[in-house]
């Protein structure tokens, strides 16, 4: 399995600096999804709005934070090929106030 990352994730990543352990808990993700591939990895859905796209969302939970996956990071990815998979977006809960934002940024990206 490949997993590759947007080359924009590090702006995503500098909005998250003020929080603990954002890279830490990409990376985890990161780790467990390469280890269980998209079917057995919790917590990911496909992301509705795209049409035939294969656009996922997932929830990351926050290392060195006291909350769960709900208030944790959000992570929007996309099929690139069989068993190749690109990062598009990497957010925390609450960053944007619309979703339209939100689909924007991956249609931008995408």
């Amino acid at each position: 399995m490949r997993l590759s990352c947007h080359c924009e994730i590090e702006k995503d990543l500098k909005k998250l600096k003020r929080f603990p352990a954002p890279i830490e808990s990409l990376e985890a993700w990161k780790r467990l999804f390469c280890l269980k591939g998209l079917k057995e990895t919790p917590g990911i859905k496909q992301y509705p709005g795209f049409g035939q796209g294969k656009i996922f969302k997932a929830r990351v939970v926050p290392l060195k934070e006291k909350c769960g996956k709900s208030d944790g990071y959000r992570l929007i990815f996309k099929a690139v090929a069989n068993d190749s998979y690109e990062i598009i977006v990497f957010s925390r809960h609450g960053i944007y106030k619309h979703e339209r934002e939100l689909m924007k940024k991956i249609k931008d990206r995408s």
